[in-house]
């Protein structure tokens, strides 16, 4: 019985404890930190989730913001490669070098057409003269360009040299703007002074012309006149003959040595010889006559027959034919004493006639130096008289006649 009541004590006790107990909310006996519990882990998961939202909102932004840098970066990075190309493209030694190129393989023509004033042309040289000369100016020269002392930013310019030596310069100018403001440059214009050095001075008789270059100079070129010495006019101005005197002309303002060409008084070409020392030109009276056989043929028989008079082997009348009347020449001869006065001899014979120096001043008279030779029959050998005539013929009333003569 007793051990009964203890197993139904012992049953109970463990009912007792195994049975939960309520507590009501409400009573001021129920622990809080289980009722604070399910609040916490709702305030907890909505503060996860917050904190992923302002995640994802702060990597959006992020992702935005870096787009944001990188396509201003990649902006900017475009802008400064277009500015730097756009830049170096407007630099005007791009169009230099450009324009050098015309220089280094001897675009003459370009080079002219683009040069506002051109070198002074004369009449006896051509435009084709000019553009030669320039060329040899720079042909086979090494060729460089560098900014010249007139070099500013508004008109840029170059200096073309020449193995050193400034030949030309290139100006450009502003024609036009590129993007960001950049200029746009052009040729404005090449200069290429050249200076005309060559000249000439030449002397030729009074009634003899002189071209240059082919073409002939007037009386404007004439600088100095020169008459002829009276001493030498006195053998032929009293019988109508003249001597003309010499004229000087000057020409100056050419880019080459010039070709000088001289005409006589009958139109023939007349040799010219050129003097360095003087660096003067000359021609002298002519050799030509149309009549040139027959004067030295003239010469001749008149100094076969003054030798043979003066030897006494022929009269002096022997002479008449070659003088004209009342011929002071002639008068000079029949005084002369030494037709008394001559070495007695043998037959004569003449050998080695030669006219040694021909000039026809004109038409109408002429000049000869006569050279003959005497073979005179001496004892106990022949000997050699040598006989130099110095003679002017004019043609008097249509004949020739000896007008003088000089000893």
């Amino acid at each position: 019985m007793k051990k009964h009541d203890q197993n139904k004590s012992y049953s109970s006790e463990s009912a007792r404890m195994s049975t939960p107990v309520v507590r009501s909310e409400s009573s001021p006996f129920v622990n809080s930190d289980s009722s604070e519990r399910p609040k916490q882990k709702a305030k907890k998961k909505n503060g996860k989730k917050k904190f992923h939202v302002y995640v994802a909102i702060l990597c959006v932004w992020l992702i935005g913001v870096t787009g944001a840098i990188l396509y201003g970066y990649n902006k900017f990075t475009n802008f400064l490669i277009e500015y730097e190309a756009s830049y170096q493209s407007s630099q005007p030694v791009l169009v230099m070098d450009e324009i050098f190129t015309h220089f280094q393989s001897y675009d003459i023509e370009y080079i002219w057409q683009n040069m506002p004033e051109h070198p002074t042309v004369s009449q006896f040289e051509s435009e084709d003269a000019i553009k030669t000369y320039m060329l040899s100016m720079i042909e086979g020269k090494t060729l460089t360009y560098v900014e010249s002392g007139e070099y500013t930013a508004d008109r840029p310019t170059y200096a073309i040299e020449a193995d050193g030596f400034v030949v030309g310069t290139v100006a450009l100018q502003r024609v036009g703007q590129k993007e960001y403001g950049n200029p746009v440059w052009a040729l404005a214009d090449i200069s290429f002074p050249v200076l005309p050095l060559e000249g000439a001075m030449i002397t030729i008789p009074s009634n003899s012309t002189v071209y240059i270059n082919g073409i002939q100079l007037d009386d404007t070129y004439i600088t100095e006149q020169l008459p002829v010495d009276e001493d030498e006019l006195q053998y032929v101005e009293p019988y109508g003959g003249s001597i003309p005197g010499f004229t000087t002309y000057a020409i100056s303002g050419l880019y080459y040595e010039p070709t000088v060409e001289v005409k006589d008084y009958s139109g023939a070409d007349s040799p010219v010889e050129y003097n360095a020392e003087l660096d003067r030109y000359n021609a002298n009276y002519s050799s030509n006559h149309p009549e040139r056989e027959t004067l030295e043929q003239f010469g001749i028989d008149f100094t076969t027959t003054f030798a043979n008079v003066i030897s006494m082997d022929a009269d002096l009348t022997a002479l008449d034919p070659f003088f004209p009347p009342d011929s002071l020449a002639y008068n000079y001869i029949s005084r002369s004493t030494a037709l008394r006065y001559f070495t007695g001899h043998g037959a004569v014979t003449m050998q080695n006639e030669e006219v040694q120096e021909f000039i026809a001043y004109n038409e109408d008279t002429v000049y000869m130096q006569v050279y003959v030779e005497q073979e005179m029959q001496m004892w106990p050998d022949p000997e050699i008289v040598p006989t130099t005539t110095h003679i002017y013929l004019t043609r008097i009333d249509g004949e020739w006649q000896i007008s003088g003569m000089r000893y």
